[in-house]
């Protein structure tokens, strides 16, 4: 059998995927094939080989049992036992796997929901023809590690709004670097999934996906890469001033110049090279022309996620629970090497149970939490409450109150006094940080309108954080409001609002969201050390 590190990772990664939603595997049998799907993806040398070379025990985590079964996988192209796990799964669910921010129980949830085909699903996830930022970048990463592998390949990158990490992107566009572009174009053509080739040339070709996705290919001479990688990375206003500037400096520049990187391009012009989020004409220029550009906030600079939500039992819930325990979410935490971790599940239904049993639940919940803490990670006791019509909360102060902290949300009546209910909420001292504060989801729902400046000078005054939200279709606080909000010198909190453990991986969302707002790390409180973090919030360390 034939088949590529990653190919082999997904198989193991579906028994693994498959033995969650049969409950029929332990989870040390799932970690044994979680990290074996790690390991193998992320070697440098291809396990086909080291298996005809009796080497396999070279990777880590390959147990006699996993060589076994890799050994049958090669010599027949199936194994049995993976088989017999996978047996009654529908293929759909295995293929719903790939998509960002889909685990297997939401994976299997969507398939009992009717979702037939990554298709079907694609009609939920691309409206208007835009893509969502995350299901894009899935797209793109296998494109991109696709490309890689040819030895023609010198460098690869994505293009357009994709490289700048915009909210929604369009078709995909990718640029390579190398001396034998034909042979680059060809092997682009060559590549799993086509349904048809549109247009090929020397040097750049057009396909479509089965999928239905449109991407295209570019590829340049290395002495000429950073010109035309720069040129098609955009944005069309940041390109307009930028050979403005080079015709009143008496130069011509195109994506022909011969600059071998990007950094030469922009030094030709005396400027420092701004990050690619940043590329919009919104001052970027002049701060580089100043050596001025901001150190923009990076995802290892992210030291905890704060709006998890877990599945602890709950008695009519006010919105939907997440689908593992706190004690996955925690241990996934200590896998992104945070330092800390916050549960904020969404409290019982005010209008379904009394303020006592809110109470009751808050203070049982408190006592899970807190057991939960080692010397690895602190973990937090926290709740995502509503802000009710009249600016009310839902959750009563008394239950509040013995929270290491509180996120308040507008999650109904998204056009009512969204100013007011905000302000409202924001006074109540029990409240620290407001969740996704436009309410918008994109390609469903615009942004709620609001006195913006009111609200940041009052953050700002109280100390008070707004929650920049890595969810797939809310990336919310949008960035061109964190960019606003920060010349008043607001604080943020990057979250994920995760409902399963695979969502946790969306934090680089919403740090592409901070960056495109110029965000640095000084304004991120979850980039920050435990004893800082834990003097923002009062938190005794």
């Amino acid at each position: 059998m034939q088949a590529s590190n990653q190919q082999i990772a997904k198989i193991l990664r579906d028994v693994a995927a498959a033995y969650i939603i049969k409950k029929t595997g332990n989870v040390f049998e799932i970690r044994a094939y979680e990290n074996a799907a790690d390991n193998i993806e992320h070697s440098t040398s291809e396990i086909k080989d080291l298996w005809e070379e009796g080497k396999l025990d070279e990777i880590p985590g390959l147990g006699q049992k996993m060589q076994g079964y890799l050994d049958e996988l090669f010599k027949t192209g199936r194994v049995k036992h993976f088989n017999d796990v996978k047996k009654g799964l529908k293929s759909i669910f295995f293929e719903l796997l790939d998509v960002p921010g889909v685990g297997p129980k939401t994976a299997q949830k969507l398939v009992k929901s009717g979702v037939i085909s990554l298709g079907d699903l694609k009609s939920k996830i691309i409206k208007g023809d835009r893509m969502l930022l995350p299901y894009a970048f899935a797209q793109a990463q296998r494109i991109l590690d696709y490309l890689k592998k040819s030895k023609d390949v010198l460098e690869v990158h994505s293009l357009g709004s994709l490289r700048r990490m915009v909210a929604t992107i369009g078709d995909l566009d990718f640029s390579a670097s190398s001396k034998n572009p034909q042979k680059v174009v060809d092997y682009f053509c060559q590549m799993p999934g086509i349904d048809r080739i549109i247009e090929k040339g020397d040097t750049r070709a057009t396909i479509i996906l089965q999928s239905g996705l449109q991407v295209d290919i570019l590829v340049g001479q290395p002495e000429s890469y950073g010109a035309l990688l720069q040129h098609f990375t955009g944005s069309k206003a940041h390109n307009i001033k930028l050979r403005t500037l080079a015709q009143a400096n008496g130069l011509t520049l195109s994506e022909h110049t011969k600059t071998k990187t990007e950094e030469e391009f922009y030094k030709l012009l005396n400027m420092d090279i701004p990050a690619s989020e940043i590329r919009e004409d919104t001052g970027e220029i002049e701060a580089s022309l100043n050596h001025k550009l901001p150190k923009l906030v990076e995802i290892g600079d992210i030291r905890g996620d704060l709006h998890l939500h877990s599945n602890y039992p709950i008695k009519s819930p006010s919105h939907g629970p997440g689908a593992d325990s706190i004690e996955e979410i925690v241990k996934k935490a200590i896998d992104l090497g945070y330092e800390y971790v916050g549960i904020s599940d969404h409290p019982p239904g005010f209008t379904s149970v009394s303020k006592e049993e809110i109470i009751s639940w808050v203070q049982k919940r408190a006592k899970v939490i807190q057991s939960m803490n080692t010397k690895s990670i602190r973990v937090l006791n926290g709740l995502e409450i509503d802000i009710l019509g009249n600016g009310d909360l839902s959750v009563p102060d008394e239950a509040l109150e013995t929270l290491d902290y509180c996120i308040a949300g507008i999650h109904s009546g998204h056009r009512n006094d969204i100013t007011k209910r905000l302000m409202l909420a924001l006074q109540n001292p029990h409240v620290d940080i407001v969740s996704h504060p436009t309410n918008r989801l994109l390609n469903e729902r615009d942004s709620s309108e609001a006195d913006w400046e009111e609200i940041f000078k009052y953050c700002v005054k109280n100390q008070k954080l707004l929650e920049i939200n890595g969810y797939p279709n809310r990336l919310d606080l949008r960035d061109d409001l964190v960019r606003s909000a920060l010349e008043y010198g607001v604080k943020f909190v990057i979250n994920t609002d995760a409902h399963e453990l695979s969502q946790m991986d969306n934090m680089r969302f919403g740090v592409s969201v901070a960056r495109r707002g110029w965000g640095e790390d000084k304004d991120i409180v979850n980039t920050w050390d435990f004893t800082n973090f834990a003097k923002w919030f009062k938190i005794k360390s």
